[in-house]
């Protein structure tokens, strides 16, 4: 049995080497229903791997322009384009800084992995398929087996996921606000996939008419065959 919720870390007390003391924080009613499959857990040794639920990047903007002097573009193709603006208009100050300041912004895990469900004609970086990985997880497969096939261990893969939501947070929070606009097309393997499955099928289907054929022509030799036994038959018979 598994438990899925979302805390806030309260407190870390690192009472001795041997001893870490974390309290866990639920505001968010994401433990509605489910207190007694936590209270099952109580006192035993469990297994918790964390995630963010946020994912938090930074804009660089122009502070005399207020413009940002980079975009994340995610075009209405579904391809995505990393955009550097040229700056035109720079100040320094007396420490010789250039007048850019890093605006941090904030997009919520959900939208992130809604995002690369939906982006079907993306090619991930690293060393996973985190659209694969997500839809596999959701259809109830364990870590451990899924990391088998990429031949890593279960942590290794999940860390591998995390990379891949942190690259693609701010094209998912650019794609969050035209999302109805946006319009993916398959990815080219998987239209491969498709051609292939339809070609095994055209042959299969090539292969049942001609030996539907085959015995078509068979039977109609047979029923001649027959017919000519019944003639000779007959003219035996009576011969006049």
């Amino acid at each position: 049995m598994s438990l899925e919720f979302r805390p806030t870390i309260k407190s870390i007390n690192i009472a001795s080497e041997d001893l870490t003391k974390i309290t866990l924080e639920v505001k968010n009613g994401s433990l509605n229903g489910k207190y007694d499959a936590l209270r099952a857990f109580s006192g035993k040794t469990v297994n918790i791997t964390i995630v963010p639920e946020y994912y938090r990047y930074s804009i660089p903007f122009d502070k005399s322009t207020n413009a940002p002097t980079q975009e994340y573009v995610v075009n209405n193709d579904g391809t995505i384009d990393f955009v550097q603006k040229e700056q035109t208009q720079l100040e320094v100050d007396d420490q010789g800084n250039i007048d850019i300041e890093n605006r941090p912004f904030e997009v919520t895990k959900e939208i992130v992995d809604e995002f690369i469900r939906a982006a079907k004609s993306l090619e991930f970086p690293g060393n996973i398929n985190p659209r694969s990985l997500l839809i596999r997880i959701e259809d109830g497969e364990a870590i451990e087996e899924i990391a088998e096939d990429y031949e890593m261990s279960a942590i290794t893969v999940l860390n591998e996921l995390e990379k891949a939501r942190e690259y693609y947070a701010p094209y998912a929070a650019a794609w969050d606000k035209k999302r109805n606009e946006v319009i993916f097309k398959e990815a080219a393997e998987d239209v491969e996939d498709q051609d292939t499955e339809l070609e095994e099928k055209s042959i299969e289907n090539d292969g049942l008419s001609t030996q539907s054929n085959e015995n078509d022509t068979k039977e109609s030799v047979s029923e001649t065959e027959e017919e000519q036994t019944e003639k000779l038959e007959d003219e035996e018979e009576d011969p006049y």
